[in-house]
């Protein structure tokens, strides 16, 4: 032993020496973590962008069918079952030239309406709004409907806001 130097000196040099140790595992364990988060985030930024993507051509697609609702047969014209109605087609052209309906998002963000083969605009005439669905996020259907209290439940607020602008 040194002279100056306490007995257990040593001891308290071995102690420190472990919790350093210790340290030095743990923060290579954070790290390993760390890394293995950043893959996971960057495996989700891949997916979020697949979803947008796919979200885009499914709104296209179901756009379109929605389009292509009436076909013309060999002596009459033929409408599937889901097509829009007279005044439903009225009212869809009236959205969709607002700009305030975000069919990707709206599939995004109500994925089960996708389900109902539907295009966006459609459903939410049909049964988004009344279910306090936004047709997109410039849009809200229930701040509307707060700030519209005399708007009866059978019109579609979108509409209404579209209509009065006018």
């Amino acid at each position: 032993m040194e002279p100056g130097i306490p007995a257990n000196s040593e001891h308290q040099t071995s102690r420190l020496q472990e919790a350093l140790d210790t340290c030095q595992r743990e923060l290579a364990a954070v790290r390993k973590q760390q890394e293995a988060d950043r893959e996971l985030i960057a495996r989700g930024a891949r997916a979020e962008e697949q979803l947008v993507k796919l979200s885009t051509v499914l709104d296209a697609y179901l756009v379109q069918r929605e389009r292509r609702a009436r076909w013309w047969g060999p002596l009459r014209p033929l409408v599937r079952p889901d097509a829009p109605t007279r005044s439903e087609r009225a009212d869809l052209a009236l959205i969709h030239g607002s700009g305030l309906v975000d069919g990707p998002w709206y599939l995004r963000t109500y994925p089960a309406t996708a389900d109902k083969g539907l295009s966006p605009a459609l459903h939410y005439l049909r049964r988004g709004a009344a279910a306090g669905k936004d047709p997109g996020p410039g849009f809200s259907t229930r701040a509307y409907r707060r700030q519209h209290p005399e708007l009866p439940l059978d019109v579609n607020p979108l509409v209404h806001h579209l209509r009065s602008r006018r």
